[in-house]
C-alpha cells in the first residue's frame, strides 16, 4: 500500500498530504520506510492512541486469512512485497482516513487486511475548495 501511495502522490500534484502511524517503535518505523518512502511523514503510534481514536479495531480469522487476503497476498508478493515481521498487534485492521482540521472528510472502511480503497477515489470526491488547498 506505501508503494502504491507513493506513486500516486508523485504523479497527483493535488494529492492530499500523507501522514502514516504506525505501532512499531521509530528506529523499526525508520527503517521500514526508507526501504519504500523516505520521504514519507509517518509517525510511531505503539500506544495505538490514534488508531483508537479512529475506531481502528482487530480483525478476526476471515478478516486476516480469508479467501480474498490470500488473492491479495498473491497480489502483493507480484509486486515484490513479502510478508515481514510482525510489529505491533498483527490483528489490527489498516484504516485510511482523509482529515481536515477536525473534520472527517472521507474514510476508508477495510473488509480485510489486504483491502485496498481506490486511491483516486479521494480525489474524486473532494469539493474543488478542498482540492486547492492541498496544492
Amino acid at each position: 500500500m506505501i508503494r502504491d501511495l507513493k506513486v500516486i502522490a508523485e504523479k497527483h500534484p493535488k494529492y492530499p498530504r500523507l501522514l502514516f502511524f504506525y505501532q512499531g517503535s521509530v528506529d523499526e518505523g525508520d527503517a521500514f520506510f526508507n526501504k519504500l518512502w523516505a520521504e514519507a511523514r509517518a509517525a510511531s503510534d505503539e500506544k495505538k492512541v490514534f488508531y483508537n481514536a479512529f475506531g481502528i479495531r482487530r480483525g478476526g480469522m476471515k478478516e486476516m486469512f480469508g479467501a480474498e487476503v490470500w488473492a491479495c497476498g498473491v497480489r502483493a508478493t507480484l509486486k515484490g512485497n513479502m510478508v515481514g515481521k510482525a510489529t505491533g498487534d498483527p490483528w489490527v485492521m489498516p484504516g485510511m482516513f482523509l482529515v481536515r482540521g477536525n473534520h472527517m472528510l472521507w474514510q476508508h472502511d477495510f473488509r480485510h487486511a489486504g483491502d485496498h480503497p481506490n486511491f483516486l477515489a479521494v480525489l474524486d470526491q473532494l469539493p474543488q475548495d478542498i482540492l486547492t488547498t492541498f496544492e
